[in-house]
């Protein structure tokens, strides 16, 4: 008998008790795919997922980072204008409210139509909150072999403004900064005497995905910024900053001991489902993993272990990558599903090109 009842506590460890309602959204950036009309363009998507009575359900799909905020729900992404999936293209970020007219932030340079070349300035939104944005840029001059990588972080209403570190995560974070671009440096035997390397900016970070990263990839997000140098010396690259993420600006992690146990499972490893890259719902009875293609797997739970196959995958093998995880509970799950329900079925307002520079820019 006393066994029996050992038996029975352990199993009510693991399995979930009355299944609260939930509901998922995932935003991603989706990578250029040649479809036999040559690469597209990056673009931005988002899933609503919902968790009812133990049955999982793809609620919403929709183009763009549709965002929850109090005044309701935003819509962000990026303009790309010049030639897709070749060097020449420039791209700026929008946020808005979901049925506004978009107008991103930047300032357009034509070609110079005596060169054969024109500039390369390339917006990548890494990371997406209610209150923030983080964007990394690449940008390459016209005809020019010189490359710069920078991040920008902005409150999402304030995209003309770049956000300091120290306004964000306080003085410690700004130390860490300056900190980690030394070792950097260092790690990449940047010449003490190679004239132009950059310095480190307060205004010169993001967060992103720790699989961006390679050896971050045991936490979700991870503090990011970047150094730059002469094309004779490398041109730069991103480095991690070792310094914690707040939760509240990333979010909750339901379960975490129960969560790294199951990674650690024959079906996780079968699966390529690695820590940091895979979560559990708040009733505990799902595990949601995130990847490349597809980006979105969604495993049932039983007792200690994980089902060998996914009862949900997202419809797209294109290649992508996390930039927005927001949840939803209780009664703000419906409300949820019937607005992102109506925005698919609404025609949203193309972008406009902004007028004015990102602050920064040149």
């Amino acid at each position: 008998m006393r066994s029996i009842l050992c038996t029975l506590v352990i199993l009510s460890l693991w399995i979930p008790q009355a299944p609260a309602q939930s509901a998922l959204l995932v935003g991603l950036h989706v990578n250029t795919q040649d479809d036999g009309n040559g690469k597209q363009p990056p673009s931005y998507r988002t899933f609503l997922i919902t968790f009812r009575d133990g049955k999982v359900q793809l609620a919403a799909d929709l183009p763009d980072l549709i965002v929850p905020r109090k005044d309701g729900f935003w819509r962000v992404g990026t303009l790309h204008k010049g030639p897709a999936g070749q060097g020449g293209y420039q791209e700026f970020v929008y946020a808005v409210p979901g049925r506004s007219v978009p107008h991103a932030v930047g300032e357009y340079h034509p070609a110079n139509p005596d060169w054969n070349c024109s500039e390369t300035d390339q917006a990548t939104i890494e990371f997406v909150s209610p209150d923030l944005l983080s964007v990394s840029y690449f940008t390459e001059p016209a005809c020019s072999l010189q490359v710069e990588f920078q991040h920008g972080t902005y409150k999402l209403d304030e995209l003309e403004n770049e956000l300091e570190i120290t306004a964000a995560l306080g003085a410690a974070a700004w130390d860490a900064e300056k900190k980690a671009d030394a070792s950097a440096k260092a790690d990449n035997d940047v010449s003490p005497d190679c004239v132009g390397v950059s310095k480190p900016e307060a205004t010169n970070w993001g967060i992103e995905r720790s699989s961006r990263l390679p050896g971050s990839v045991a936490k979700s997000w991870v503090l990011v910024s970047d150094f730059n140098t002469p094309h004779v010396c490398r041109d730069g690259d991103t480095y991690e900053i070792k310094f914690p993420i707040p939760e509240s600006l990333t979010g909750p992690a339901y379960h975490a001991d129960t969560l790294l146990s199951l990674l650690q499972s024959k079906v996780a490893k079968d699966n390529y489902i690695l820590p940091g890259e895979a979560l559990l719902n708040p009733a505990g009875d799902f595990l949601v993993a995130f990847g490349y293609s597809p980006p979105v797997r969604i495993f049932g739970i039983r007792p200690q272990a994980i089902e060998p196959k996914p009862v949900l995958s997202v419809p797209t093998t294109l290649e992508s990558n996390v930039v927005m995880v927001q949840w939803a509970l209780g009664r703000h799950v419906r409300e949820w599903e019937s607005e992102l329900q109506a925005l698919q079925e609404t025609h949203l307002p193309e972008p406009t090109v902004a007028t004015g520079n990102r602050q920064g820019s040149d």
